[in-house]
């Protein structure tokens, strides 16, 4: 099985978009991360939920220098960092794009993939002008197992 015909179509944002729309962007799309692409359509970086609460969690509770967080400032000190990011271009939250793979790699390779690159939960496939065409998660890897007649497991 190849995997042109797995991958989701992208939903995508512009570098220069802030923080709060690409939010809104990924609630209405149901999606937890969005390819973060530039004009010609290509992959400059991967914006997700996990990179702004990355931005709003101050740094002396992530390094362990406060002993008992259950008394640190609360959900009025994470309001407060997210005010400060949210007009900000996610192009200053964004960490780089995931592993790519072709269109015409097997389903094994995207989860090989999926595997190395763990942390993104997902892999994107670009096309022979590096351009992004589709997505495919962890999620769709097990959807598509699941779904697999029993036989189509000795084919070749």
């Amino acid at each position: 099985m190849l995997v042109s015909s797995i991958m989701q179509k992208p939903v995508v944002i512009q570098a220069d978009a802030n923080v709060k729309y690409a939010l809104d962007k990924m609630r209405e799309s149901g999606r937890r991360m969005l390819p973060v692409v530039d004009a010609d359509g290509r992959v400059v970086g991967l914006f997700s939920t996990l990179s702004v609460i990355g931005h709003l969690v101050p740094d002396y509770i992530v390094s362990g220098d406060l002993d008992d967080i259950p008394y640190a400032p609360d959900f009025g000190l994470l309001r407060k960092h997210f005010d400060a990011v949210k007009d900000l271009p996610v192009s200053q939250l964004m960490v780089e794009p995931p592993f790519f793979i072709k269109p015409e790699e097997s389903l094994l390779s995207a989860a090989a993939a999926l595997v190395t690159h763990a942390m993104f939960d997902c892999v994107l496939v670009n096309d022979s002008d590096h351009r992004l065409v589709g997505i495919i998660t962890s999620s769709d890897v097990l959807e598509q197992l699941r779904s697999m007649p029993k036989d189509a497991s000795h084919a070749g």
